[in-house]
């Protein structure tokens, strides 16, 4: 071991932490260097093992978690970025040390330990780390308690991860290799269970319900897959032990503050997951045990509080419930007698509003709109118990719907009886109405599926349309939110008179004080607007003409209001009227895009919200996208850039780099909307973009990739003139190195071979197919075989086939015949999924303008060629037979599908912007129908050779 460089290290975490930037910034610099040296992970475990200051030995602790992080099994980025994996051995010496010296470290360094030793296991467990599970076996029977319990939480943070994962021929051989911890396992709980039911010091009980807690999680994660055999045996003793931990109380354990939860709680709640797992997994083998854990759970939740500290309880044990009501085992709730205490005791408890919600929509609006519209809420009591209701209506429609139904009058009579005191009485009824009605939804639809029983436009007209229709817009503020909430989830099933009808008070809605309602009020406009009936808008443009004005100035106006000057919400719907009404926008866009240039300046200083950074983006694409379309011509387009180019100059001199993906999918509309010539401000901006700081940012390559196309096609003969074009290819050279993005590379390099002329391409074409060649030997994805093929089908369209020939050919004599066509061509022509690929392909293989078809290449005329035309023949037949096929449907599949929005949002990856897209061009527009295509020009190449 290298003491010096722990010494070096020791004194370079010491001056991380100082305040003087000049010393952090050295420091980390030295780290940095330091990283590549032998045995760097094994000096810092040593550095964190030894008697260094706690805060040291943290930053140590934290800097090797992220050196496992990144260098453990780097991945292709990081190997192209330079990143180097630690050395085989150096990783044995880790894995030999790290479980001790976790063990055995103070909290805060263990914390962090604990999660290298999670990395390292997701990649060497258990396969290339025998020795791990041995040793925690063996530590289990410690008489320290601390070590169990670090023992306990390193097995769970290691089986973690088998959570959601379905069964397969690799995790089953590592389950059938954990088998060995079953009993260990069983044998900790035992003690631990016993330990809590005989009571005793108060410190010491909560120790051990800790530590019982993680063995609960552990058999949650073994058993997440399926069911063992080893756990099968064993399956009586474990929940045995379940329910002794569900039923014993023990008042010392109850926590003073009612926020948190208390271990005897957080026991129970791990139980509840437990036991519902197999409820839904394993019925049969639980079906024995159901009787006994449902009257325990129904027990809890009768004694269970409305303390926040008890929330994961109560929702893990309704869950229960609901999955119980959900099987065939729902007869357990069949009479008025259970289904009215399940009401009373259960939903109406937890479906009420609570103080701590209360002032969550006050004064963290943000959470609030994001539970309760995003589907974020699935932890939360309201949740829960709506899902519980939804289970017994399924089973017992008539029934709960009656008695549920007298529960919503009595509360809505409670509501009427006391209008300002109680109206957490009509917000319960309400949410109670949607509970009993949805049976199905989406994000993008609302309800899709209801319950037939419930009068639902009658409850709307009676108790929403009031609230909506209210004059003053701040009046009891959650009301008027329920209702703009319930008007946005049953937008479907409510009469399309009373939509239109409720457009002017949403629009003065927008105008309320509270966050939550002019959010939900914007949320109400944005999805009515996305409706459809039989695929055409539900609501005509001119229907809604009349609010357009005062509805963007309700718009701009909420943006000035408190804590919304970044609303997602409002900026969304900004970007979808701008959207819906189309063209139509021309006359108010200049003020609405001045109002969006004058936002993203101030943006820029602070960027804090992608989401509304997105849909700020897409709208001004919107705007201009919607501009040109009404005809502004190049005058039009020269005031959009008078009004962005200020804006869009501040993002690139700032490097706010959140940004550039968006400028430059803009920039490219902007110039695709200019003719050419392109005036010198673009043509100024055209050499920074080959700059190798710009492509290191994954994020940015798509939309560069998008700009440089613009440029090619209005500005190749410039570019070239400029002596441009060599790097332009050095990007594609980089890009097509990559199996990430080399689907850019090829979109690069087929709007270079679209614009620049041969006689200038040339040159470079023996380097451009050597690069291609040498990729399709070192590294063959199926990705760039497809993408290969469709660029080679679109130069040959362009330049015809004996130029193609040519220029392969000038690499390698005969490697167009020998090599492409027969090696890559015909197998790789049964890969295209797509209409437009396919037509593509065959007129590239049949047709190239009036120059001679790739079929009557001289190559495949020879002596000896009939079996490769032959091929090529069956393979092209292949092709087109399979476009009736499930082709078109696995390539949506494989896309994404089509998506119920087209404005999806942020990502983080790319951030594409939709009304940016570059417009769609069909390579062989003439032929519609490649399959009568071929036959046609089989019979011309027939008649050409007979004659």
């Amino acid at each position: 071991m290298n003491d010096a460089l722990v010494k070096q290290l020791s004194e370079a975490f010491a001056q991380t932490l100082s305040p003087n930037p000049a010393l952090i910034k050295q420091a980390e610099a030295f780290l940095k260097a330091a990283l590549s040296q032998p045995g760097y992970a094994i000096a810092v475990l040593k550095l964190v093992a030894s008697e260094s200051p706690v805060e040291i030995r943290q930053a140590a602790a934290v800097n090797f978690k992220n050196h496992v992080k990144y260098h453990w099994a780097p991945s292709e980025h990081a190997h192209h970025a330079g990143m180097s994996a630690i050395p085989a051995p150096e990783k044995e010496a880790v894995k030999a040390s790290i479980t001790g010296l976790m063990l055995s470290a103070p909290s805060a360094v263990r914390a962090q330990l604990s999660e290298a030793l999670t990395i390292i296991s997701a990649h060497d467990f258990p396969a290339q780390w025998q020795a791990l599970l041995p040793d925690l076996i063996a530590r289990l029977q410690s008489a320290d308690v601390g070590e169990v319990r670090g023992v306990l939480e390193t097995a769970n943070a290691i089986y973690k991860r088998y959570r959601n994962q379905f069964m397969s021929e690799v995790l089953s051989a590592e389950l059938q290799y954990s088998q060995q911890l079953v009993e260990p396992l069983l044998a900790v709980l035992r003690r631990l269970t016993a330990q809590v039911k005989a009571g005793g010091d108060v410190a010491a009980l909560k120790e051990a319900l800790a530590s019982a807690r993680l063995a609960l999680r552990i058999f949650y994660s073994l058993n997440s897959p399926g069911l063992t055999e080893e756990f099968e045996k064993t399956l009586d003793a474990w929940m045995a032990e379940f329910h002794t931990l569900l039923t014993c109380d023990n008042a010392a354990l109850a926590e003073a503050e009612r926020d948190r939860e208390s271990a005897a709680e957080a026991v129970k709640a791990a139980v509840c997951q437990n036991i519902n797992l197999f409820m839904e997994m394993n019925e049969e083998e639980f079906a024995k045990f159901l009787g006994t854990f449902v009257q325990a759970v129904w027990q809890q939740l009768v004694q269970v509080s409305l303390r926040p500290g008890q929330d994961n309880l109560a929702m893990a044990a309704t869950r229960f419930l609901t999955t119980v009501a959900r099987s065939v085992h729902h007869a357990l709730f069949r009479g008025a007698d259970v289904l009215k205490q399940v009401c009373e005791n259960i939903v109406i408890p937890n479906i009420r509003i609570r103080a701590d919600q209360e002032e969550m929509f006050e004064m963290n609006w943000v959470e609030y709109v994001r539970r309760d519209t995003e589907g974020s809420d699935s932890d939360t009591r309201r949740r829960a118990a709506t899902e519980l209701v939804r289970a017994l209506t399924d089973r017992f429609p008539q029934e709960v719907t009656s008695l549920f139904t007298g529960y919503v009058g009595a509360l809505l009579d409670e509501a009427v009886a006391n209008p300002a005191g109680a109206w957490q009485a009509k917000d319960c009824a309400i949410y109670l109405v949607t509970a009993l009605t949805v049976r199905g939804r989406t994000a993008a639809a609302g309800a899709t599926d209801t319950n037939q029983l419930v009068a639902l436009p009658d409850f709307y007209a009676a108790h929403i349309a009031p609230e909506l229709a209210a004059p003053d817009v701040n009046d009891r503020s959650i009301i008027k939110a329920d209702a703009l909430k319930f008007l946005t989830t049953f937008r479907a099933q409510l009469p399309k008179a009373a939509c239109v009808e409720a457009f002017p008070h949403l629009v003065r809605l927008l105008g309320a004080e509270a966050n939550v309602t002019h959010s939900y009020a914007a949320i109400a406009i944005e999805r009515l607007l996305t409706q459809k009936e039989e695929g055409k808008p539900r609501f005509a443009v001119a229907e809604l003409q009349p609010l357009l004005q005062p509805l963007l100035t309700a718009l701009f106006a909420a943006f000035r209001l408190p804590e919304s000057a970044e609303n997602e919400y409002l900026m969304k719907t900004v970007m979808r009227v701008i959207a819906y009404v189309g063209p139509e926008i021309a006359p108010v866009a200049p003020p609405c895009l001045q109002a969006l240039a004058g936002m993203l300046l101030e943006v820029c200083n602070n960027p804090t919200q992608p989401g509304f950074n997105h849909f700020l983006f897409e709208s001004v694409a919107a705007l201009v996208r919607f501009t040109a379309a009404a005809g502004g011509g190049t005058s039009g387009v020269q005031q959009l850039e008078v009004q962005l180019f200020p804006a869009f100059q501040l993002v690139l001199q700032q490097d706010v780099q959140e940004f550039h993906p968006y400028v430059f999918q803009i920039f490219a509309q902007l110039i695709e909307l200019r003719p050419a010539p392109l005036p010198a401000t673009y043509m100024g901006i055209f050499p920074p973009l080959l700059a190798p700081v710009f492509w290191e940012r994954h994020g940015n390559v798509p939309a560069l990739v998008r700009l440089l196309q613009a440029c090619m096609a209005k500005a190749a003969t410039e570019i070239v003139a400029q002596g441009h074009l060599q790097a332009v290819l050095g990007v594609f050279q980089k890009l097509v190195a990559s199996k990430a993005q080399d689907h850019e590379g090829f979109r690069l390099l087929g709007a270079v071979a679209a614009h620049v002329p041969l006689p200038a391409l040339s040159p470079f074409l023996p380097t451009v197919w050597g690069l291609l060649f040498q990729r399709l030997q070192s590294a063959r994805t199926p990705k760039f075989v497809r993408g290969f093929l469709a660029f080679l089908a679109g130069f040959i369209l362009r330049h015809g086939a004996p130029a193609t020939v040519a220029s392969i050919d000038a690499v390698q004599s005969g490697l167009f015949t020998g090599g492409v066509l027969a090696q890559v061509w015909v197998p790789g022509l049964t890969s295209f999924y797509s209409d437009a690929e396919r037509r593509l392909m065959a007129v590239a293989t049949t047709q190239a303008r009036s120059q001679p078809v790739l079929c009557e290449c001289a190559e495949l005329h020879v002596p000896g060629a009939g079996a490769l035309w032959g091929q090529l023949l069956g393979a092209l037949l292949r092709m087109l037979e399979d476009a009736s096929g499930d082709g078109a449907a696995a390539e949506r599949e494989a896309d994404g599908g089509d998506g119920d929005d087209e404005f999806a949002g942020y990502s983080a990856a790319f951030a594409q912007l939709h009304n940016a897209a570059r417009p769609s061009e069909d390579p062989t527009p003439d032929v519609h129908d490649p399959q009568r295509h071929l036959a046609a020009e089989l019979a011309r190449f027939s008649q050409a050779r007979s004659a």
